[in-house]
């Protein structure tokens, strides 16, 4: 039950409390891209968690060796590359012989869901942590989850913003980042922080 409760509490707080949009802003410029293709989402989402969760699962025996190391903060991120390039390989060649009529449904979005700053940001925040391997991939699945909710949120707000009297010089993308910014600080709210004196 313990194993459940620990699984469960790194998704969610990846998913809300540590949003990897709203308080790291990684991944938002692919994000702006998805918000005028949202049926791209689901899919960039899915390859998003598949891609995160193996990476972790395959880095995390490994780890251990790095953090021995006294020049870990420059091989863990190459760890973590390697990791991502090697299920970027097995990934790649299980949709293109077993699902050869997804090929191409998955082409784009699966080399932007592996070499990606969220991708990379996440396992690099779930190694900071010290997370163990449940917690790792409890991360790697909040943190995509999270992703395709900031998008989601992101999404529905600018629509809607889009009906707004917003001032021609603020129309766009500063409108997005002003929106994006306001929701930042409230996601950081939740964790608690206070500011600076």
């Amino acid at each position: 039950m313990t194993f459940i409760v620990q699984f469960l509490s790194a998704m969610l707080t990846a998913l809300f409390i540590e949003n990897i949009i709203f308080t790291r802003a990684l991944g938002t410029s692919w994000m702006f891209y998805l918000i005028k293709n949202p049926k791209e989402l689901l899919k960039y989402t899915g390859l998003l968690m598949v891609v995160t969760t193996l990476s972790g699962l395959l880095a995390y025996p490994l780890r251990g060796f790095v953090y021995n190391s006294e020049y870990r903060h420059l091989l863990l991120p190459v760890l973590y590359i390697l990791a991502m390039a090697v299920v970027y390989i097995a990934v790649y060649f299980f949709i293109k012989y077993a699902l050869p009529k997804q090929k191409e449904l998955f082409g784009l979005n699966l080399g932007v869901a592996v070499f990606n700053c969220a991708t990379l940001g996440g396992l690099l925040v779930a190694s900071n942590e010290r997370l163990d391997l449940l917690s790792t991939l409890g991360y790697g699945i909040g943190m995509s989850l999270g992703f395709g909710f900031a998008t989601l949120l992101l999404g529905y707000g600018l629509t809607r913003l889009e009906y707004c009297r917003v001032p021609k010089i603020f129309r766009g993308v500063p409108i997005a980042l002003i929106y994006l910014g306001l929701l930042s600080l409230a996601f950081y709210g939740l964790i608690g922080h206070q500011l600076p004196t």
